[in-house]
């Protein structure tokens, strides 16, 4: 307690700013979360010098000297020791990992000491999303001369750029309540790979599915152990290690057909990328427009109609045979065909609502002679 008794009998106590900071420093916790910056930097601090600033009245001084004054002055003490109190003292606040591949799993370490006279009290410890902490847990102790490790796993997620965030520490030290860690690093592809997307076409042969090619950005050699894909399969040797492979895929027409998208998966050996992923598209045959039909104020038994286009992705005459819907409550009222399109009219019958969603839900089924069933999914509300 710092006490003023400059002209004055009566004694002012003053709350020390040490108190204050703690308390702001605990508003700070609780605002801060998990965030990942893209730039800027951050100096390591290995321990903060707190300063406490007190009020000092100077009307009886400024009256005796016959100066006015409307405010009080501010005078800063630097660097006080009253009473036992811990203090964390951090080796580092920051971990650069570098360059590092794509969903790779790295290690960081933050040392700290207690450089106070009273126990430190770690209250919390907050991490962030791909991280994992270890070592220290809130509860946790450390005497005067002590000090623990905060101990990190992180896993590199699987797009390139720069990655830096932030972790904190809360403990009872008065002077820095909240310590601020930054781990940082560069993500960066170990191995190319092209196309990046597969666009299949079932009219095609192997439906237009061309090479596919792997090869070491670093120059280190790598085996392929697995090629995953519903419809796409490919030929390679596990036992073979090369800076650069190509891969001949081979399509199943088939099996496309009822898996219009997905992806391959390639799994390597490579020790900072051990698997790469492909999206394929496939080109259906038919399309329907609009794909979904969206009906709103709906009303038991009033029928309402709907217009919709059926066409030939590939250019292919084809006919309609039927149209019906799963529950019963569509028919086709006309149909017209337009070169290598149809114009389809769709009566629509809404059954009475159930329950207090009041919502319909039906799929529309347009077989096609010969082909495939095309499937239009309808929606409405009462």
């Amino acid at each position: 307690m710092i006490e003023n008794t400059v002209g004055c009998d009566r004694k002012t106590p003053f709350l020390p700013c040490v108190g204050l900071a703690a308390v702001l420093a605990m508003l700070l916790a609780c605002q801060l979360g998990c965030r990942e910056e893209s730039s800027g930097s951050q100096a390591p601090v290995t321990e903060t010098e707190v300063k406490v600033t007190r009020v000092v009245p100077r009307e009886p001084l400024a009256a005796a000297e016959g100066v006015q004054t409307d405010s009080p002055e501010m005078v800063e003490i630097a660097n006080p020791h009253v009473g036992n109190a811990p203090r964390i003292v951090m080796a580092s606040v920051e971990h650069d990992f570098g360059e590092i591949g794509p969903d790779t799993s790295h290690k960081a370490e933050f040392p700290f000491t207690n450089a106070g006279t009273a126990p430190l009290r770690i209250t919390q410890v907050r991490s962030c999303c791909g991280v994992v902490t270890r070592g220290v847990k809130p509860g946790q102790e450390y005497a005067p001369g002590r000090g623990g490790v905060l101990e990190i796993d992180y896993r590199a997620t699987s797009q390139p750029g720069s990655m830096r965030r932030n972790l904190y520490i809360q403990s009872n030290d008065p002077a820095q309540g909240l310590v601020t860690l930054t781990i940082k690093a560069t993500i960066k592809p170990r191995v190319h790979f092209e196309p990046s997307t597969l666009k299949l076409f079932l009219k095609q042969d192997n439906a237009g599915a061309g090479d596919i090619t792997l090869a070491s950005l670093d120059g280190r050699p790598f085996a392929i152990t697995g090629f995953r894909a519903i419809g796409i399969k490919a030929d390679f040797d596990p036992r073979v290690e090369a800076t650069e492979f190509v891969l001949k895929p081979i399509a199943d027409i088939e099996k496309l057909k009822s898996n219009l998208r997905g992806q391959i998966s390639i799994d390597l050996t490579h020790p900072e990328c051990r698997n790469v992923r492909i999206l394929y598209d496939v080109l259906p045959e038919f399309a329907v427009n609009p794909p979904t039909i969206m009906l709103f104020n709906l009303k038991a038994s009033q029928p309402v109609e709907r217009e919709i286009w059926v066409l030939s992705n590939y250019q292919d005459d084809f006919e309609i045979e039927s149209v019906s819907s799963q529950k019963g409550i569509v028919t086709l009222v006309s149909k017209t065909k337009i070169q290598n399109r149809y114009q389809l009219t769709l009566r629509i019958t809404p059954p009475p609502a159930e329950g207090e969603r009041a919502v319909l839900s039906d799929v529309i089924e347009v077989k096609i002679k010969d082909g495939e069933t095309v499937a239009v999914q309808c929606r409405g509300f009462y």
